[in-house]
């Protein structure tokens, strides 16, 4: 699925850390402010990996990390 899709109700604004699962037994992991900056990390992760932008099987926040 697209990280959109698997960010709802998880990704919110304010600072984390997100782990994102991806292709069955993959994760990787980005500090991001919310949505579009996580989305800009994970297109460009893919990106240089040769990943598909849509084979993301979960997010989950970690991390409220530090101020807003």
């Amino acid at each position: 699925m697209t990280l959109v899709m698997a960010a709802a109700g998880v990704v919110s604004p304010g600072k984390g850390t997100y782990n994102i699962g991806f292709n069955s037994d993959d994760e990787t992991q980005f500090d991001a402010y919310d949505i579009a900056e996580l989305l800009d990390l994970w297109i460009d992760f893919c990106a240089e990996n040769g990943f598909r932008t849509d084979s993301v099987d979960y997010v989950e926040r970690v991390c409220d990390c530090g101020e807003d």
